[in-house]
Order: C-alpha cells, then structure tokens, then sequence
C-alpha cells in the first residue's frame, strides 16, 4: 500500500504540470490576437465635398443695325394671266339678242354643210353627195357617213365557220373588220383587212365568209354606190 500511493502522487502531478503549461499557452495565443485586433485600423468613409456655383450673367447682345432703302420711287410687279391652252376661251357677246333669227322655209330640209365631215374626216360634200349625183370620190368608195342608206348584210345567212381548232381549244373571240361592198352587194375580198382580231384563224374565217356572204348595197342620190363597211363578228361557244 506504501508502494502505490507515491506512484499515484507521482501522475498526478505530472498532469497537473501539463494543464497549466496548456493554459499558459492559450493564454499566450489569447493575449497576442487581443493584440493584433487593437492594433488594427477601421477604414472611415470620405464625406463628399460642397461645391460652391457661381452664376454669371451674359452680356446681351447688341441690337441690329436698321437698313434704309435706297431712295428711289417703289417698283409695282403686276402678275401676267398665263398664255391659254387649247382653244381660245369665249367671249359673251356684249349685246344678247331676245328674237329669234328669220326661217326660209324655201330651203331644203337637209344641208350638206351641216355635215362638215364623215367618217375618217372625209367632206361629206366630196364626191358629189350633195346634190344626190352618186359620183364616185377618188377613193372608189364612199364612206357610211357620206351615203343616204349605208350598206346592210342581208338577213338569214350564216355566219363564218368556228375553226375546229379554237373550238376544241375552248377558245372564244372576235373580229373588227374593214371592207368594200361594191354597188352589187358583193364584199370585195383584196379590200378586206382586220383592224382587230382576237385569232389568225378568226381573220380567215371571216375572210371566207365574206367571198359567200351578200348585201345590201349602199345609195347616194337613188343610186346604189360602193361603200367602206366595218363590221364586227362575232365567235362564241355555247357551253348549255
């Protein structure tokens, strides 16, 4: 029993030697961190700084100089109507007539004069019209204009042939054309020619026809007299 309590001793004092060698370190690394953090430095934040602004006043501009006008008497612009376009215009009469102009009833009906010019600008005068001659014009032929009873297509014949091509095409057309009817009601084929076709085949099947086709012919004066006729044919298909 003496021979382990100096053993025990021993130990404990051994341990006790080692807590407080722990605690003087901690204490050590304690003091040196205090004395790290007082020693540092806390960052403050600058104030911003007041300016002080100065206003000026700007000078004021100088003020213009005034221009005098040259002596000298004022010119007048006058504005000028522009040149007229076309047709000069009317001028009223200054005296306006309330009576009607005397009538001769001993003049004809009818007077060539009040028909200055037919179609294409031919006199209706020209080849002896007037007076119911029936004299030719230089042309040969006179025109619708220049006639008493045109040229007419005799009623209940047929009409050209449908080309079987532009039929079976479904194709639908028609033709303008120009011609003479001599005084014998017969179409005079080299003077035919289509102002408007809608198909070759359209201008000559109308071509074919007119060399079978009749009519009425033209009079001037109770003669029968050539005359340009334009007509127009017509190809449609019925689709009933």
């Amino acid at each position: 029993m003496l021979r382990t309590l100096p053993e025990s001793r021993a130990v404990a004092s051994r341990r006790t030697g080692s807590s407080v060698l722990s605690f003087a370190i901690h204490a050590g690394i304690v003091a040196v961190l205090v004395s790290l953090t007082a020693r540092g430095v806390t960052p403050t934040r600058e104030e911003p700084r007041e300016v002080a602004v100065q206003m000026t006043a700007l000078p004021e501009p100088p003020a213009p100089t005034p221009v005098t006008p040259p002596a000298g008497s004022p010119q007048v612009f006058t504005a000028s109507a522009p040149p007229a376009l076309g047709a000069p215009p009317l001028v009223a009469p200054v005296v306006v007539p309330n009576t009607l102009p005397p009538i001769d009833f001993s003049r004809p009906v009818t007077n060539a004069d009040d028909f200055a010019t037919g179609r294409r600008g031919v006199s209706a005068a020209q080849g002896g019209v007037e007076g119911g001659s029936g004299v030719l014009p230089a042309s040969g032929y006179f025109f619708e204009g220049q006639v008493e009873k045109p040229a007419m297509a005799l009623p209940g014949q047929a009409g050209p042939a449908y080309p079987d091509v532009l039929r079976s095409a479904g194709l639908e057309g028609q033709v303008l054309a120009q011609f003479v009817v001599d005084s014998t009601g017969r179409a005079l084929l080299d003077s035919y020619t289509a102002l408007h076709s809608d198909h070759p085949l359209f201008t000559a099947a109308v071509k074919t026809a007119l060399s079978r086709l009749r009519y009425l012919p033209a009079e001037v004066g109770g003669r029968r007299v050539p005359q340009l006729v334009q007509q127009t044919f017509q190809f449609t298909l019925n689709r009933e």
